[in-house]
């Protein structure tokens, strides 16, 4: 091929992927906008439908995104039998493409990771299993609930292992929580104790990396069902720590805890930190690679107010910090960031020798106007193809807070209030011994 024909098509191919790139860009936005907009106004059904209606821009490679977006906004939207069919699909999804196509992977080599099948991050993969928990929690079936709690300790232990477990997110104790609460309300007081223990004992690491400590009444959750089971020894270890006195003569209470979920979850962002490596006459030549990077879009400090009230008392408390899933994402990623370092290095340093070769191609011809032209060209298209996987599952919560209200039997007329505004109105009949689920959502 000639020079010029060489020129001709090194500008053909940037032209074509910088359109692509820059149109692909601008209908994204603007759908996503529309579904963020629609989820900070509480319009779900909204959301669902510019899911529903922009299936094309997710493409045939982001497939699990989709899914997973659906069952999250059918999740928000109350209608959880839809939302586990949506969170069933996704994880299927994720389980077949487990095993990638070993040609694909060596092609994400030569242009980037976008072209690979979306199939999560660590910590998505393991959330699907937190809301599918809460769907089967909101529709009263907690034996199938607790499957899902324990498929999150099986899927976090898999990816210790993986580590060689040096990864930071190695223990979900939000879902171990819910587990104590579910296996508390189903009668099983030893294996609600357990689940209580574990999810406070893991605590200490999540607040240590993600500033999330156990919620205050974790320690009365312990004191209770060791009591219960007549553990006396530690009955007053966690009672040493804080936790309050269970009479247990006293009428059998039941409980409503109280979830809400705050903020919208980090996005990832570009970025393109530069590399030199010299040639083999010593010139150092400098490019750039392209990683993803977490970026927070909240950075509240909301808190709600829990009131429930019968014809003869009310009882009010506040919420504390569950799980901090902005934090998990950006550790998360952190984690694998120096595999994707080495890949995208890796990809870098191939295109240069290519664009390289092709430049000393058309020296060859000895014109300087089409060698420089050309030579520009290569260049533009090295850095348009070069860039980060920022897919990623953007309708989930920045975090989700917790409240539990231990109450008498009885009618009571629920509020969740932040900063003055009434979010949530519930009626909740509770049950000796039951626990009833609230969800409030607050995505904005």
């Amino acid at each position: 091929m000639t020079d010029s024909g060489l020129f001709r098509k090194a500008l053909w191919c940037y032209t074509a992927a910088l359109s692509f790139l820059l149109i692909s860009c601008s209908d994204t936005s603007k759908f996503y906008r529309d579904v963020d907009d629609n989820i900070s106004n509480g319009n779900y059904p909204g959301a669902i439908t510019n899911v529903r209606q922009n299936r094309n821009l997710y493409g045939d490679k982001s497939s699990v995104l989709f899914n997973l977006d659906m069952g999250t906004l059918f999740h928000y939207a109350g209608e959880y039998d839809s939302s586990i069919g949506y969170f069933f699909t996704a994880e299927k999804e994720i389980e077949d493409l487990y095993t990638k196509s070993i040609s694909q992977q060596v092609l994400s080599l030569v242009v980037n990771d976008n072209i690979l099948p979306y199939d999560g991050e660590d910590f998505e993969k393991v959330l699907i299993n937190v809301f599918l928990a809460l769907d089967y929690a909101k529709k009263g079936m907690t034996d199938d609930a607790l499957v899902e709690a324990r498929k999150v300790d099986l899927k976090l232990r898999e990816y210790a292992r993986q580590y060689d477990d040096k990864n930071t997110y190695k223990e979900d104790d939000f879902i171990r929580y819910i587990a104590g609460a579910l296996y508390e309300s189903a009668g099983e007081i030893n294996d609600a104790f357990i689940s209580y223990r574990n999810s406070y004992e893991a605590y200490e690491n999540y607040s240590n990396e993600y500033g999330t400590p156990a919620p205050g009444f974790l320690l009365d959750d312990l004191v209770r069902t060791a009591t219960l089971m007549s553990f006396t020894d530690e009955v007053d270890k966690y009672q040493s720590l804080g936790g309050q006195p269970y009479n247990i003569g006293e009428k059998k209470e039941g409980s409503i805890i109280v979830l809400t979920y705050t903020g919208k979850c980090p996005i990832k962002m570009q970025e393109k930190p530069t590399v030199s490596i010299p040639d083999s006459s010593g010139v150092l030549h400098t490019f750039q690679i392209a990683l993803p990077k977490f970026t927070p879009r909240y950075r509240g400090n909301a808190k709600y107010d829990i009131i429930a009230i019968s014809n003869s008392d009310s009882v009010r408390t506040t919420t504390e910090l569950a799980e901090n899933i902005t934090a998990i994402a950006e550790k998360s990623l952190d984690d694998r960031l120096a595999l994707i370092y080495l890949k995208s290095g890796g990809r870098a340093l191939l295109k240069f020798l290519a664009a390289e070769k092709m430049k000393s191609e058309m020296k060859k011809a000895r014109n300087e106007t089409n060698n420089f032209l050309g030579s520009l060209a290569i260049d533009l298209i090295v850095g348009a193809t070069e860039q980060a996987d920022l897919r990623g599952w953007r309708t989930l919560p920045a975090e989700i807070q917790i409240a539990r209200l231990n109450l008498p039997p009885g009618e009571y007329d629920l509020r969740v209030n932040e900063s003055g505004n009434l979010l949530k109105t519930d009626s909740v009949n509770v049950q000796p011994g039951k626990t009833y689920f609230v969800i409030v959502n607050d995505v904005r």
